[in-house]
C-alpha cells in the first residue's frame, strides 16, 4: 500500500513541477514585461515594483481601465500595472503628498477619475488588485491628472528631483499623473548611525553636522558629538568641525587658535574638501577663496592647491582662471594622478578655446 502512496505523490510532485515550468515559460514571453525601478531621495530609496501592459491601440482610460469603477458602493481599484499588484517600498520614513506615511512595502492602487487619480498605499500586497478592500488602507492621496504624448508602455519614472524629494510619475497612452514623495534626510542620517553600535570618528562628525542643520539651537549637543569623533580618532577635518563650532558659539579666540593650528597639519586633499565647503555647501564665495588663496600662497608647488582653486573658478565662472591653475596642477601632479590632472586641464583648456 505504501508503495502506491509513494507512487501517487511522486506523480503529484512530477505534476506540479511541469506546471511551474510551464507557468515559468508563459511569463517569460508575457507581453506586461515585469519591472522595477529605483531612486534614492536623500538616504532613503524608494523602489517600485510593477508588470508594463501595452496599450496596443486600445483605449485604456474610460475603457478597459473604466472611470469612477464603483458598483453596490464597493470601489474597483486599479492594480496600477498588470499582473501581480505594483508594489512600492520606502527605506525611511516618508511624505506624500505632505501626508506620512511609515517605512516599508506597500501594495500600489489607483483609483482612477477622469481627472484625477487617487494613488492608494495598501497594507495588502495579494496578486492583482481584486482583493483590494478599503479597510488595508494605510494612505490615499488624490492628483490631478495630465495630458501628455502618447506613450504604448505604462512605466514609473521619477521627476522633479530636489535634494531631499521627486516626484513618482505613472505614465502610460496619453495621460500621466503622480505624486511627490519627500523625507527628511538628516533625521534619517541620524537615525541611522544612532542604531550603529561601532560608530568611528566619521559617524560622530556626521552626526554633529547633521544634527546643527535639523535644530540650529542645538550647539551644544553638536560640540559634544564632535569631542566624540575627535575622541575616537583626531582628524585635521573634525579638529576643524570643532574650530568652526567654537567660532560660531562666541568662543572665537580659542576656534580661531585651534584652527591656525590645525590648518598647517593640512595634507593631501585636506584643504581641496575644507576649502570648497563654504562655497559649495553655504555659498559663501569669499571665505571659499581666502582659504583656498592661502593655501596657494602657502603651497606654491602643491599640484592638489591649484586644482582646488580651479575648481574654484570652475564655480565662479573664471574659464581663464580655471585653465590657468589646471594647467599648473597638471605639471606638478605626481605619476598616479598625472592623467586626471591632464584630463581636466585639457577639457578645461577646449572650454574655454570655444567660448
Amino acid at each position: 500500500m505504501s508503495k502506491y502512496v509513494t507512487l501517487i505523490i511522486a506523480s503529484v510532485l512530477s505534476l506540479f513541477s511541469v506546471q511551474l515550468r510551464a507557468q515559468d515559460m508563459l511569463s517569460s514571453t508575457k507581453l506586461s514585461q515585469r519591472a522595477s525601478i529605483t531612486q534614492r531621495i536623500g538616504t532613503t530609496d524608494v523602489t517600485i515594483v510593477y508588470h508594463s501592459p501595452l496599450a496596443n491601440g486600445r483605449k485604456i482610460f474610460g475603457g478597459i481601465v473604466p472611470y469612477d469603477f464603483v458598483v453596490d458602493d464597493k470601489e474597483f481599484a486599479w492594480r496600477a500595472g498588470s499582473n501581480q499588484r505594483t508594489t512600492i517600498e520606502f527605506t525611511h520614513d516618508v511624505k506624500i503628498e505632505g501626508k506620512p506615511l511609515a517605512a516599508g512595502k506597500y501594495g500600489l492602487v489607483v483609483l482612477v477619475s477622469e481627472k484625477e487619480w487617487t494613488f492608494v498605499f495598501s497594507s495588502n500586497m495579494t496578486w492583482g488588485a481584486f482583493q483590494y478592500s478599503p479597510e488595508n488602507d494605510v494612505l490615499r492621496v488624490t492628483v490631478k491628472t495630465e495630458s501628455t504624448a502618447y506613450q504604448n508602455w505604462l512605466s514609473y519614472d521619477f521627476t522633479h528631483r530636489e535634494a531631499a524629494s521627486a516626484k513618482v510619475v505613472l505614465r502610460w497612452e496619453q495621460t500621466m499623473a503622480g505624486f511627490t514623495v519627500a523625507t527628511d534626510v538628516s533625521a534619517n542620517i541620524l537615525a541611522d548611525l544612532s542604531k550603529k553600535e561601532d560608530k568611528d570618528a566619521s559617524d560622530y562628525m556626521a552626526m554633529s553636522i547633521e544634527t546643527l542643520k535639523k535644530d540650529p539651537g542645538a550647539m551644544d549637543e553638536a560640540m559634544a558629538l564632535i569631542e566624540q569623533s575627535i575622541q575616537s580618532k583626531a582628524t585635521f577635518h573634525n579638529k576643524m568641525r570643532k574650530a568652526d563650532l567654537l567660532i560660531q558659539s562666541g568662543r572665537k579666540a580659542e576656534g580661531n587658535e585651534l584652527r591656525e593650528e590645525t590648518l598647517a597639519t593640512a595634507k593631501g586633499f585636506d584643504m581641496y574638501y575644507y576649502g570648497l565647503s563654504p562655497y559649495l555647501l553655504r555659498g559663501d564665495k569669499k571665505e571659499s577663496y581666502r582659504l583656498l588663496m592661502d593655501n596657494v600662497k602657502k603651497h606654491p608647488d602643491a599640484w592638489i592647491a591649484h586644482l582646488a582653486l580651479g575648481e574654484y573658478y570652475i564655480k565662479a565662472g573664471n574659464q581663464k582662471k580655471v585653465v590657468e591653475h589646471m594647467k599648473r596642477a597638471s605639471e606638478l601632479a605626481p605619476d598616479n594622478w598625472r592623467n586626471y590632472a591632464t584630463y581636466l586641464y585639457q577639457q578645461n583648456r577646449l572650454i574655454l578655446e570655444r567660448k
